[in-house]
């Protein structure tokens, strides 16, 4: 087995990526957007599929898998740097641009670059993952009953909503199904066995199965987008997962604007339950063409 230090550097890839009609469309609906407004582009939030699309030859390296009994997605970074019209073909590069160590934990930042077919860069994607060979801390969740297949609350679709400096946007009421967590896998290929599997869930400390992280960072901006009426919303995002969020449970979206400068919005939102702040985010959009077409968050 390699030194974890000389994982630093590797990477995956690259990995062609086609922005796909029925893709796009079965995306958004599983994550209960908009779907009258994302006919001609992708929504930002596609960046959780294409993700995916290099993550798991991460999680299968060998030199990764051995050391990943416990695997946790920290924080995630988005910059959107154009829209990507659907039908377009990407390449999709990744590799291991960070690793450390503290208390048999390793954090390892992922990083992919995207480029179109003229090579001009779409999307950059920083990952933190903490990785451990070790049980789960503690002892982990106890073991909940799952509930029915299609049970969920209520969930809404974004609509527009402009606000100023220091406003709250309304809130945006959102929910999964153990169904919806199969279509949402399906359309982002995120299969990591927690999200279906209740046996792997219990084993992994959560309790039973949980909602796929990236789809509460693809409910949180929504409002920020639904708020800016152009193909390309959002500049970048930066999502810190907390706390596992269960199906069928009620959850909110939560947004305040918090600064607007120089064509960008700078928004503050979080997926919230009687159980607590599962995903806070801060995100920025972009309200003008003079705003950065870069967004750099941390």
């Amino acid at each position: 087995m390699r030194a974890l230090g000389d994982l630093v550097g590797r990477s995956y890839g690259p990995f062609t990526f086609r922005v796909s009609p029925s893709q796009v469309a079965a995306y958004v609906e599983a994550t209960g957007d908009d779907p009258e407004r994302w006919i001609r582009y992708a929504p930002p939030s596609f960046a959780g599929a294409v993700l995916f699309k290099a993550a798991p030859a991460f999680f299968a390296d060998p030199d990764v898998a051995s050391r990943a009994r416990l695997l946790i997605h920290g924080d995630q970074i988005f910059a959107w740097e154009r829209p990507w019209e659907i039908g377009s073909l990407l390449t999709v590069g990744a590799r291991i641009e960070r690793l450390r160590e503290r208390g048999g934990t390793a954090f390892v930042t992922f990083v992919l670059d995207v480029t179109d077919d003229t090579q001009q860069m779409v999307l950059s994607s920083r990952s933190l993952f903490l990785m451990s060979s070790a049980e789960p801390p503690g002892g982990g969740a106890p073991e909940r009953e799952e509930p029915e297949p299609e049970a969920r609350r209520t969930t809404e679709r974004p609509s527009y909503e402009a606000k100023g400096e220091g406003s709250l946007v309304r809130p945006l009421a959102k929910s999964a199904s153990r169904a919806d967590l199969i279509r949402y896998a399906a359309a982002s290929e995120d299969f990591n066995p927690v999200h279906w599997d209740h046996g792997r869930g219990v084993d992994s400390g959560v309790g039973g199965v949980i909602c796929h992280g990236l789809l509460l960072a693809a409910w949180a901006p929504q409002p920020a987008a639904a708020s800016v009426e152009r193909s390309d919303p959002l500049a970048a995002a930066r999502f810190r997962f907390r706390i596992p969020l269960y199906p069928d449970a009620a959850a909110t979206v939560t947004t305040r604007v918090s600064d607007q400068d120089d064509g960008v919005t700078s928004v503050a939102a979080a997926v919230v339950s009687e159980a607590g702040r599962h995903v806070v985010a801060t995100i920025s959009a972009r309200t003008s063409d003079q705003g950065a077409r870069t967004g750099r968050i941390g």
